[in-house]
């Protein structure tokens, strides 16, 4: 059995055995809520290789996307950028930060057009949490 299927087992455990076993409202409350908790994280490790997986990937398809886009960017977008493509969630940052940095010499539309793209990676980060938390 995986390290998922046993924390579902125990949740499962507390909310069909312990929490109603138990007359005490505070020890009831408990038991249920560590029921909880306990989906959440056995969620969190089923979901964790395809998440990651279609992060990268995400990645992968934002730095194929913008690359020429960006060819003639300001020097600290282009490093930014540059950094993207090997770094994590602060490289992310750190571009998202370049391009409000450099939004006059982008210009409007190139600027709404660049952040458009990577809010739609950040859309599908969100929503793979929330897969979680659902």
């Amino acid at each position: 059995m995986n390290r998922s299927d046993l924390l579902a087992r125990m949740a499962r455990l507390l909310k069909r055995e312990v929490g109603p076993a138990v007359e005490a409202d505070y020890p009831k409350t408990q038991a249920f809520l560590s029921a909880v908790v306990l989906e959440r994280m056995s969620a969190e490790l089923r979901l964790a290789d395809s998440h990651s997986e279609a992060g990268a990937a995400d990645r992968v398809a934002l730095v194929a996307d913008l690359d020429s886009e960006l060819a003639d960017a300001p020097d600290s977008v282009r490093t930014a950028f540059l950094a993207l493509a090997d770094g994590g969630d602060s490289a992310l940052c750190r571009f998202i930060e370049a391009l409000y940095g450099d939004r006059e010499a982008l210009g409007r539309e190139r600027f709404d057009r660049l952040l458009g793209r990577v809010r739609q990676d950040l859309r599908r980060e969100i929503d793979r949490r929330m897969e979680i938390a659902g």
